[in-house]
């Protein structure tokens, strides 16, 4: 029998800890034990686990065996816990501090438990990548505000004697304003007492996930949230881009028109779905010339870009739905704070689903979607109806794409 290279060895360990989740997350659903073909194909997984584990360490280098231990040390650290809390049959809170203030948007904890946000799961769903300028701010404490100057002032040519006029600089202030969030997670006790089990890792995917889908979807949706919004969110479109032979022309320019405003064009990202993507990486730059394609070696039209459906999305009722046309949206994303807000604390519940041998993981959090761009320059401020004034986005637009493949894929 021919040994298994170390990624072969990755690779099957990966695809057993999937499956036993599967099995965990099934029985978790329908609120029920192991029936006795999920205890056997279980308990086979688990002494495979075993085996793929020990010869996958036996080709590991020193460094790579340390911090595989780290990582078991921190899945038993949490089982742990979870036994103490099933064990007492009491509700137990762990706060969980961030430390971390850069886009990686890490979220470690204090004592024995370490969740590392954005470690788990890489960008193996569409749509979830965030810009590169856009800073994530964890660990918020207090009360913010941004001061705004929102006019200038101006020279004046006056006689030698004449008095100046007086110029009055006005400023605005711009405070976040924060939103609980959270969400739940059922476990069965059966994974909480099997040591085979990457109970980390498992507990720690589905918080990850959860995170950047919710962020992806606030971010980039057109949805009129009634909470965190995005700079999307209920935007009207500015104009059209075509997709076609004027599609660079058309980039170019709708690009160009931030600068009126005195962004600089370098920041920018252009934010699309895959199907404009695609036309984009097939159109010439210029036609019947050999300069190239409007998307070509990772960048739109020379600008940084996020391939992302949430864009051509909106609400029916509370259900994200897609648009019935195709939108091009362009930001400068460093003009938007997202943060996160105070502690983050998870509760262990293992008393509310007792009878279904299920312990529930809680997390809860408040997070803020702050544009600081609404101001600049005086802003431009809409009154309603009922005479509600708002600000508009200054450092966001959004286009409708004309020409091309208009098809929609479901979300």
């Amino acid at each position: 029998m021919t040994k298994k290279s170390k990624d072969e060895l990755q690779v099957r360990y990966r695809e057993i800890q999937d499956r036993m989740g599967e099995l965990n997350e099934t029985a978790a659903k329908e609120k029920r034990e192991f029936n006795d073909e999920e205890k056997r194909e279980w308990n086979a997984l688990s002494r495979e686990s075993e085996l793929v584990m020990m010869d996958l360490q036996s080709q590991m280098t020193s460094d790579e065996l340390a911090k595989h231990r780290e990582q078991v040390n921190k899945s038993e650290q949490l089982r742990e816990y979870f036994r103490q809390t099933k064990d007492a049959g009491s509700k137990r809170e762990i706060l969980l501090w961030p430390t971390q203030t850069n886009t990686s948007a890490n979220i470690t904890a204090s004592g024995a438990i370490q969740l590392s946000i954005h470690e788990m799961i890489p960008t193996l769903h569409e749509g979830l990548d965030l810009p590169a300028s856009l800073r994530i701010v964890t660990g918020v404490t207090g009360n913010e505000l941004w001061p705004v100057s929102v006019n200038d002032v101006e020279m004046e040519e006056v006689g030698e004697v004449e008095a100046l006029n007086d110029q009055v600089l006005d400023f605005a202030n711009i405070t976040p304003v924060q939103n609980p969030v959270g969400l739940k997670v059922p476990v069965s006790n059966m994974a909480i007492d099997e040591a085979a089990f990457d109970l980390m890792a498992f507990v720690q995917s589905k918080f990850t996930l959860a995170l950047r889908k919710y962020l992806a979807k606030k971010m980039y949706s057109q949805a009129a949230w009634l909470k965190n919004k995005g700079p999307f969110s209920g935007l009207a479109k500015t104009g059209d881009i075509e997709i076609g032979a004027n599609a660079y022309k058309s980039i170019l320019k709708a690009v160009a028109k931030f600068s009126d405003k005195g962004f600089f064009e370098g920041d920018v990202v252009i934010i699309m779905d895959r199907e404009t993507e695609a036309e984009l990486k097939a159109t010439p730059k210029i036609a019947g010339a050999a300069g190239g394609f409007v998307v070509e070696n990772g960048r739109c039209a020379g600008y940084p870009y996020i391939v992302t459906h949430y864009l051509n999305t909106t609400l029916s009722g509370s259900t994200l739905v897609p648009t019935e046309k195709k939108y091009i949206g362009i930001g400068y994303f460093e003009w938007f704070a997202l943060q996160q807000h105070g502690q983050v604390r998870m509760v262990i519940d293992p008393v509310t689903l007792a009878d279904k041998g299920v312990t529930r993981v809680i997390l809860r959090t408040s997070w803020s979607f702050t544009d600081l761009s609404t101001h600049i320059n005086g802003g431009n401020p809409v009154t309603d109806g009922e005479g509600h004034t708002t600000y508009p986005t200054q450092a966001f637009a959004l286009y409708e794409v004309v020409g091309g493949d208009e098809s929609q894929s479901d979300i």
